[in-house]
């Protein structure tokens, strides 16, 4: 990747249970709202973004074009594309990748790129019925874990294979144990320090009217704009006025209401458990006999969104906004695909050599808690100490929308970083069949 990209916002929502206080927003609503937050925070003019990528993993029932409902739902203009990327637990980090992609290659000078999931709203499947079923029982399949939690090669839930590659590496149950309580302890102290206000903006979930949130005021509909690098101006192939009820109208989708609506107002993370204890963990069961991976060690599965705005820095100079970081490089790798454990570390790796950097040149480390032992081994792997990695917590704690969390590392990254002054951080993750991703920002 060439370097150059800007980053000029991060905005995320707060992360829920499955069922919890996010549960009657539809990921598209959740990923509209991340991608309202980031540009209001960026204090651009909305109609300036020319395209929204977004990752999501669990897309059967979501509806046409996610990220193009995402973009709309946000107030975004007619005239500003969408794509849906899909990478499993990667996607919003490599929808940031392949902002910052368009963006260098001059394709497009303002990307808005993240990610979105409701685990909460993933359907269940009924395979075989679109041609029916001529005898015995038909068989419902959940889509959340079918598309999103199960090894495809191995037949096997992801976390079984985690087991055996903990033991595999030597990455014990009590040490597994002592990272995840310590990622509680480090996102609920992050929490009441007011560390994640530069991360989260706070949803306002309306409690009677189903599947809204409640607004001060309503986004106003972005002005369309013929494309930048079109000449920004009109022409013959522009020329059209349609019909009003060819006009797609906000009233019918979009997820904002105002006035008196009764909201629940989220602003943290809801997974985060401030009562989180050693010996509390010890007493899980794991989830395969013999295993080493309990629902203590492992995140949940969660409903969130996060996204960035970038830009050229010509763009960013042009209107007087001043760059938060920069989008560096990525590096991705892939090897057999029950190793989830070792490719975030590979990937890293890649990613230094690729700018000849050390592992002492990285100030900040994010690397997701597929499982509490994914990011040990990690550290292990680079030789770093496990206390540096995810210092404020991460997805055993936070949360692991999985479409979002690739988003959430890089703007974690970020942020940590502009509050330490500055330097370099890595934001490191695994995927579902063996893929593991990283991005290298700066802050200067």
């Amino acid at each position: 990747m060439k370097s150059g990209t800007v980053v000029l916002s991060t905005a995320r929502t707060p992360f829920g249970r499955l069922g919890g206080a996010l549960a009657s927003l539809a990921a598209t609503t959740l990923g509209a709202d991340a991608i309202r937050n980031a540009i209001a925070r960026a204090g651009i003019d909305p109609a300036d973004v020319e395209h929204v990528i977004m990752g999501q993993v669990i897309q059967a029932g979501a509806g046409q074009a996610p990220a193009r409902q995402a973009a709309f739902k946000a107030g975004l203009a007619k005239t500003t594309t969408a794509e849906t990327v899909n990478k499993v637990c990667a996607s919003g980090m490599l929808a940031v990748t392949y902002a910052a992609r368009y963006i260098t290659e001059g394709d497009h000078r303002v990307v808005v790129a993240g990610g979105m999931e409701s685990m909460s709203n993933a359907p269940y499947l009924l395979p075989g019925a679109r041609t029916g079923y001529r005898y015995g029982n038909g068989t419902l399949v959940d889509a959340m874990i079918h598309d999103g939690l199960w090894d495809y090669y191995f037949d096997e839930a992801m976390a079984s294979q985690g087991a055996r590659v903990a033991a595999e590496l030597g990455v014990t149950r009590a040490v597994q144990d002592e990272f995840a309580y310590q990622s509680h302890k480090r996102a609920h102290d992050a929490h009441e320090a007011g560390k994640f206000a530069s991360e989260i903006a706070a949803i306002n979930v309306a409690t009677k009217a189903k599947g809204k949130i409640v607004v001060d005021a309503l986004p106003e509909p972005a002005r369309a704009r013929v494309p930048a690098l079109a000449g920004g101006a009109g022409g013959s192939v522009w020329d059209h006025v349609p019909p009003q009820n060819m006009v797609a109208d906000p009233a019918q989708y979009s997820p904002y209401v105002t006035g008196d609506a009764p909201f629940a107002r989220v602003d943290r993370d809801e997974p985060v458990r401030a009562d989180a204890s050693i010996d509390a963990m010890a007493k899980l069961k794991p989830i395969d006999a013999g295993g080493t991976i309990t629902a203590g060690n492992a995140p949940g599965v969660n409903d969130g969104a996060a996204a960035l705005v970038l830009s050229t820095a010509d763009y960013a100079r042009s209107v007087g906004v001043a760059p938060i970081a920069e989008i560096v490089d990525h590096a991705g790798v892939a090897w057999d695909p029950p190793y989830l454990a070792l490719v975030p570390a590979m990937a890293a790796q890649k990613l230094l050599d690729q700018q000849g950097l050390k592992v002492s040149d990285i100030h900040v480390w994010e690397v997701n808690e597929a499982f509490a032992a994914v990011a040990l081994t990690a550290a292990a792997r680079l030789g770093l100490d496990p206390n540096v990695v995810n210092v404020q917590g991460g997805a055993v704690a936070l949360g692991h929308p999985i479409g979002a969390s690739g988003a959430r590392i890089v703007g974690a990254v970020v942020q940590q970083l502009r509050a330490r002054g500055g330097g370099y951080g890595i934001a490191a993750i695994c995927s579902g069949g063996g893929q593991g991703d990283a991005v290298l920002v700066k802050v200067a």
